[in-house]
Order: C-alpha cells, then sequence, then structure tokens
C-alpha cells in the first residue's frame, strides 16, 4: 500500500511531453533544464527537424526555446559545462546554438541563436552523419565522431582543429569525456574497438578489451565516464546478436582499466546508458522499450519498467530533483516522439510482488503442515480442550468406547 501511494502521488505531480516529431537525442544543459533534438530528416514528410530546451522546475516539462535545423534532422546534442551553449550534430555538420537568457515580451517562443556551422564528417563510402560529440577539459575542447571512422578535437570556441585521428577501423559511434577536466576521452565504434585518447597529444593511451572465455566477438555499445572520473561503464555486447546472447553491464576502473564489477542481462538487447550525478544509480534500456534502473556501485537490479515507450528507446538522461543533489529525476525519449519523466527512487514492484508471493507460499506451507499433524493425532484436536476435569474425560472416553462396542 505505501510503494502503491507513493507511486500514484508521483504520477499525479509529473509529467513529461510529446512532441511532434521523433527523438534522438537528450542532454542535461543545467541542474533545471534539458535539451531535446530529434526530427523527420530530408523526407518531405512534413515533420520538423528541431532543437528543443525544457524546463524541468515545477510539476512538468515547460517548453522554454526552440530552433528548426532546416531540411536535416539533429540526431545528437551536447552541452557546454560551463555557458549557455548547445552543439548539435545535425547530418554531416554541427550547430552551434546559444540560449538567450533574455525573454520575449511577446507570445512568441523565443529561439536559439546559431552562431556557428561547419561541417566535421567527410562523406564516405560509410556514410557521413556526425554520430556524437562531447566538450572535454572544463569546454575547452570540443570532440566530434562519425561515420568516416574519424575522431576530430576542435579548440572552443575558436574552433580550431587540433587533431584529427583516424586510427579507428570502423565507423565511431560512441565518446565520453573525463568529467574532471583530464585531457582524457574514450571512443567506440561500431565493431569491437573501444580506446583511451589525450585530447592534448592526439596519441592513443590504452585499448579496451572484453573477453569471457569464449570465442565471442564483443562490441561496446554505449560508454559513459562516472562523475568523478574513477570509472567507466560498459554495456558490451556481442557482435553477432542472437536470442540467447547476454548484454552486459561491466563497470571499469579508469587508473587500471581492470574490472570492478560486472552483471548482465540474457536474451536482450540493451541499448542506452545514463549515469546519476552523485554516482549511485544506473539506468539501461531495451530495444523493446524496457528501462531498468541498477545500483551504480554493486550493479545490483533496483527497478524493472516495462513498456515504457512503444518503440526503442533513444536517450535516457537524469537530472537533479529541483536542484537537490541526492534525489533524481530520469527522462527517456524515444522515436515514438514522447519524453517521459520517471523516479529512479521508488522500489521495485516485482520485488514487492515476490515478497506477497513468498508470504502466502508460507502461510499455505503452515496450514498444510499443521494440517497433516493433526490427521496423524499428533497435535490435539479442538474438542480435547473443552471444560471438564481429566477424571471427567477419561469417563466420557470410557462410556463412549462402550457404546461403540
Amino acid at each position: 500500500l505505501s510503494y502503491y501511494n507513493e507511486y500514484k502521488s508521483y504520477l499525479s505531480r509529473m509529467t513529461g511531453c510529446t512532441v511532434d516529431y521523433p527523438l534522438y537525442g537528450i542532454t542535461q544543459v543545467d541542474a533545471f533544464r534539458v535539451a531535446l533534438v530529434g526530427g523527420g530528416g530530408s523526407m518531405k514528410s512534413g515533420v520538423p527537424n528541431i532543437v528543443e530546451v525544457y524546463d524541468m522546475r515545477g510539476n512538468g516539462m515547460v517548453l522554454t526555446h526552440r530552433y528548426d535545423c532546416g531540411t536535416e534532422a539533429p540526431t545528437c546534442i551536447s552541452a557546454h559545462p560551463g555557458d549557455p551553449i548547445l552543439v548539435a550534430g545535425v547530418d554531416n555538420n554541427i550547430q552551434i546554438l546559444q540560449i538567450p537568457m533574455e525573454k520575449k515580451l511577446n507570445k512568441e517562443m523565443p529561439s536559439l541563436k546559431k552562431t556557428f556551422e561547419r561541417d566535421v564528417v567527410k562523406t564516405t563510402d560509410y556514410g557521413e552523419i556526425v554520430k556524437g560529440i562531447t566538450f572535454c577539459c572544463f569546454g575547452e575542447k570540443l570532440v566530434t565522431v562519425g561515420e568516416d571512422k574519424a575522431i576530430t578535437i576542435w579548440e572552443f570556441p575558436s574552433m580550431t582543429k587540433r587533431w584529427r585521428i583516424t586510427q579507428h577501423l570502423s565507423e565511431v559511434t560512441q565518446v565520453t569525456a573525463h568529467p574532471n577536466g583530464e585531457p582524457y576521452i574514450v571512443t567506440a565504434t561500431r565493431g569491437s574497438e573501444c580506446m583511451l585518447w589525450d585530447v592534448e597529444t592526439g596519441e592513443r593511451v590504452h585499448q579496451l578489451k572484453y573477453e569471457d572465455g569464449t570465442n565471442t566477438k564483443f562490441r561496446f555499445r554505449s560508454i559513459r565516464y562516472s562523475p568523478t572520473g574513477e570509472s567507466l561503464y560498459a554495456l558490451i555486447l556481442p557482435v553477432a546478436w542472437s536470442p540467447s546472447s547476454f548484454s552486459n553491464i561491466v563497470k571499469f576502473d579508469s587508473e587500471s582499466w581492470t574490472i570492478q564489477t560486472k552483471t548482465y542481462m540474457r536474451g536482450e538487447p540493451l541499448a542506452e546508458l545514463a549515469i546519476s550525478g552523485d554516482d549511485s544509480l544506473l539506468a539501461t534500456a531495451s530495444s523493446n522499450g524496457h528501462i531498468y534502473i541498477y545500483d551504480a556501485g554493486s550493479l545490483s537490479i533496483r527497478r524493472r519498467m516495462f513498456d515504457v515507450h512503444g518503440l526503442f528507446v533513444t536517450g535516457l538522461c537524469f537530472i537533479p530533483e529541483n536542484g537537490k543533489s541526492d534525489s533524481f529525476k530520469l527522462l527517456s525519449i524515444s522515436a515514438d516522439k514522447e519524453c517521459k519523466v520517471h523516479n529512479p527512487h521508488l522500489a521495485d514492484p516485482i520485488r514487492f510482488l515476490k515478497a506477497v508471493v513468498y508470504l502466502c507460499l508460507l502461510v499455505l506451507s503452515l496450514y498444510i503442515f499443521f494440517s497433516l499433524l493433526q490427521r496423524l493425532d499428533l497435535v490435539p484436536q479442538i474438542d480435547d480442550f473443552e471444560e471438564g476435569s481429566p477424571q471427567d474425560h477419561q469417563e466420557q472416553h470410557h462410556h463412549d468406547h462402550h457404546r461403540e462396542l
């Protein structure tokens, strides 16, 4: 009842949003705002290609800024750690957008201000889409990766190209930067490569590998540094997926690159990964629209949420609840055009149901046990506790015996 009342109260005071375009990316702007991106692409379907900023204070999501990217859909986005600046990956280029601080007096929705646009991914036979963007070194550098298998490091805000690294063998799909200003990034590809780079020198520092004792070849599907930078979380899947395959969630030490702990889920390919700001919660999602919450320290499951979205989940993001440092909201987006808000601190209803089932089985077992004892005359019957002295009971027993004879 406590869980039900808490869950009902939570649903009544928090809502997400439904937009008019498929959602592909989400990022935290600051302690109170998030940015969403997505769209219909170059097809003339009437679906816009949009970047939106939402304020999360209060009981829902309030749209504060909106920007139309034109004929191409933005697929990824990153926010500057110190300034109100967004960088969106739109097809093979990036667009730098500034969030204006002033509010318009009329009813027109404030727009983001585009300050820079540049092609950053070369057209190749593999494609030309920007797949990942991140800031590093406290926002002094910007890193872009894409389908041309290259990593490009830019000085920010001058956007002078510092390094272009072309050592990967397949398209680069993931990039994460060290959160404490250290000049390190980790990239992962659609193949089986996952590498640590020094952005100051452009040199590779380490290559991560994962083996399970078999000949299975794995890929790093999603990677995220912990907020302290002491660990790296990785979602690792077999390159060749089958219904009997496992999705592995692995926590690496970012100094020795040894595995600290890991867990797995069988038969369900997990796709997205997010870590809360206090490094206590880890969220991941499946291609079936399910979301799972783990304890980030032990990687033990805390909550399961089934059929959250009608289509595959395209992004997850933790954001502090009303600015608190120990309480978070979890946002999930999908191509079904919905952004939903969840409370990751609620108890897992499956654990609650298991407790109820175990209690019922215990009561049933005790009932069967004592029923058998009564049938075997190993426990006194209720009639044996009638009023009267032992002598009266003995005489009544002899009388009943003679009457039976």
